[in-house]
């Protein structure tokens, strides 16, 4: 059994304190944001990447295989992994998006697609540095990284496979309805010569840019 506290016991500014006790310093507790209100709130999302290079302005893209960016961020020199916000490329898949079965690369065998009418869109992240100060990423500008993952809308549940020769590879394609991280699995089995990768809808956030790598993990 709980015994009674005793106020009178303790100092005043402690009693007081959910009445504003000390309120002449804790205004600056909270950091002011540009236009006033609450400081942004960390969104568990980020992509991860070798550290930033020095000089000129460095940023994350998120891109489109045409180029087309749908988010951009400033990234720290030296920071080796940056917040990113997915609220602020959600909706703008209206309009963008495609048929799945276009994605197939050409010559693939053995298509099969559980949702012949899904329309999607993949998108891929891109790291660049400013060094021409204009403010408009250039391709050249682009550092050698890459990140296997890809952001992915698909207005409905949807899985694709097929077979390509060159590389020899089974690819299958699980997208969730709605909008995801389609996190990348490849590896080549013990006993065949024919690697499997994978795209699959996963709820956690969090992308990795790295070095280039050979096409058959791509």
């Amino acid at each position: 059994m709980r015994r009674p506290l005793l106020l009178s016991a303790l100092p005043v500014c402690v009693v007081l304190l959910l009445a504003g006790c000390g309120a002449g310093t804790s205004t600056s507790a909270v950091p002011a944001t540009p236009g006033g209100g609450a400081p942004a709130l960390p969104t568990g999302a980020e992509v991860r990447h070798p550290a930033a290079p020095t000089g000129n302005p460095v940023y994350l893209n998120l891109l489109s295989d045409g180029g087309e960016s749908f988010y951009q961020v400033a990234v720290k020199a030296g920071d080796t992994s940056t917040a990113v916000n997915p609220a602020k490329w959600r909706g703008k898949e209206v309009g963008k998006t495609g048929a799945l079965t276009a994605l197939v690369p050409a010559g693939a065998s053995s298509v099969s697609n559980s949702e012949p009418s899904a329309q999607v869109l993949l998108l891929r992240w891109a790291m660049w540095q400013d060094t021409n100060s204009n403010g408009t990423r250039d391709a050249s500008e682009d550092l050698p990284l890459m990140s296997h993952d890809r952001a992915a809308y698909a207005d409905k549940a949807v899985t694709l496979s097929f077979l390509t020769a060159a590389p020899n590879m089974k690819q299958t394609w699980n997208f969730a309805a709605g909008w995801s991280r389609a996190a990348h699995y490849v590896y080549l089995p013990d006993d065949s010569s024919t690697y499997q990768r994978s795209l699959s809808s996963d709820p956690v956030q969090r992308y990795e840019l790295h070095e280039l790598t050979p096409i058959t993990s791509q």
